[in-house]
């Protein structure tokens, strides 16, 4: 079964309502990308219908085909995922499901979204898998069904050849979601690509040497303000060396030898500078 090809259709209305939210994301500082975040998952979520929404950051580990040729998910994995409702049952749930990913294990829902890498793209779980597959299949037993998850619908957003962004909405066991939910964020996406990316970054999983613990997330945010390394450390509750120590170390990772070029890096404003012409 393969995802439909014709283009979306939506009506004004929803088309407005997209609109609203992009614009609105903009309004979100760059140091402010998890808060950026969680509102354009409760507003799709509310458009869409959704009772759950998830985003997940996803890599392409180096060298897979050597490693695991037979894989799946084609050298893809989930390294962060972040849920707008999180549970105590949701926490359980997802470590099934990450467990079966270390065993080389994926839905096949996710795995036809992973075949199709290196382009946006969104589809209705009957578009390429069969009611008879899904009901037997183990993550849809094993960690959907106990949530009380009828239905999912998955965007991806193909935001650099080795690091893509998946937003995930879940429904119950009643109406499935249809060609308008599929559309509207399919949609949503063509227009969302700077949060996929901020969103990656401030986790280290784009444009950076390796991904970045909590307290360095919690640096790089607080460095994207603009605070001194005083007011940092006052605000961490660490001493200043040790302070210091992240700053250089969340700099290091990202390449940039000064805060200035972090900011300018993180902004996506970092591009030479256009030499000016010459009289011969």
């Amino acid at each position: 079964m393969n995802a439909p090809e014709a283009g979306l259709h939506l009506s004004w209305r929803d088309q407005d309502a997209i609109i609203a939210l992009w614009h609105e994301l903009t309004e979100f500082p760059a140091s402010a990308p998890q808060e950026a975040l969680d509102h354009c998952l409760r507003a799709l979520s509310l458009q869409i219908g959704a009772v759950n929404a998830t985003w997940v950051g996803a890599v392409r580990e180096k060298d897979w085909e050597r490693k695991n040729p037979h894989d799946p998910l084609l050298g893809w994995r989930p390294n962060v995922c972040l849920t707008l409702h999180p549970t105590d049952e949701w926490q359980r749930a997802h470590e099934v499901a990450m467990d079966a990913v270390r065993n080389n294990y994926m839905d096949p829902q996710t795995v036809a979204l992973a075949s199709r890498f290196g382009q946006n793209r969104c589809f209705l779980r009957e578009e390429v898998v069969s009611d008879r597959d899904w009901k037997r299949d183990r993550i849809n037993r094993e960690v959907l069904a106990p949530l009380g998850i009828g239905h999912r619908l998955i965007g991806a957003s193909a935001t650099a050849s080795d690091a893509e962004s998946y937003l995930i909405f879940d429904r119950g066991d009643g109406r499935g979601f249809g060609a308008r939910e599929r559309n509207l964020l399919a949609f949503f996406l063509r227009g969302s690509t700077l949060l996929h990316r901020e969103m990656l970054q401030m986790h280290g999983l784009l444009n950076a040497f390796r991904p970045l613990s909590p307290r360095e997330r919690d640096v790089l945010r607080l460095l994207l303000t603009g605070v001194s390394e005083k007011e940092l450390a006052g605000a961490l509750k660490l001493t200043p060396a040790t302070t210091h120590q992240y700053v250089v170390a969340v700099l290091h990772n990202f390449g940039a030898h000064s805060r200035a070029e972090l900011m300018a890096q993180w902004l996506r404003r970092l591009a030479p500078a256009p030499i000016a012409p010459t009289d011969q």
